[in-house]
């Protein structure tokens, strides 16, 4: 059974928001896709969407979500008017579907554009904007198991620049186990929640981030 993001009942309305909040700062506000994504990703609307937050899902249009997004940033407040159009743009389909695609796997949106790009993701409007939503998922599953070829416990690690040995003396955890956990992606989920507790206090990051799914 699949564990989604959040409820289904919010998932119509989260799509449209994150599409209209993309079209609007490309394609109204002018803004670059890659450099406002990485906004997105860095301020607190991304967690707070990827989490099913109703303010964030349902509560806020998509230019309130684009002018929160900018503000974190310390980006000067568009003087553009909120004009949606009922022609979808790339930008909102990019969006539209990566927020499907969040709330389907549980994939936070910051791991999800570590393996695919959102500037790759908008490269598939051609070939999946007029399909089914469940072809761009497998697109994305595939891309994404194709690439995630070690563990998030040692990317984070050599991330920090941590060795095996340091993090081990940091944490209390054995050495062996912790390249157990790195070598096998599913030991982590059965490690003791302590264990993993530990380990993300050390790597400075939550537990999901370790988690494999």
């Amino acid at each position: 059974m699949e564990m989604h993001a959040y409820s289904f009942d919010y998932l119509e309305s989260a799509q449209k928001n994150l599409g209209d909040m993309l079209d609007f700062a490309v394609n109204t506000c002018r803004l670059d896709l890659e450099s406002f994504y990485q906004m997105f990703l860095s301020s607190c609307v991304a967690g707070q969407f990827g989490k099913g937050n109703p303010r964030y899902v349902a509560g806020m249009t998509g230019a309130e979500l684009a002018w929160e997004v900018l503000e974190s940033a310390n980006y000067p407040h568009p003087d553009q008017e909120a004009v949606f159009y009922l022609d979808k743009s790339p930008e909102y389909w990019c969006g539209w579907s990566l927020t499907y695609y969040q709330w389907v796997t549980g994939k936070s949106f910051q791991r999800i554009e570590r393996f695919i790009p959102v500037e790759e993701v908008l490269c598939m409007y051609p070939t999946h904007h007029e399909a089914d939503v469940e072809r761009f998922r497998e697109t994305m599953d595939g891309l994404f198991h194709k690439r995630h070829t070690e563990s998030y416990l040692k990317w984070r690690r050599e991330q920090i620049g941590l060795s095996v040995e340091e993090l081990s003396e940091e944490s209390g955890i054995d050495a062996k186990r912790i390249r157990a956990m790195e070598n096998d992606f599913s030991k982590i989920n059965i490690a003791a929640s302590e264990d993993v507790r530990r380990l993300a206090v050390v790597l400075k990051c939550s537990m999901e981030d370790l988690l494999e799914f």
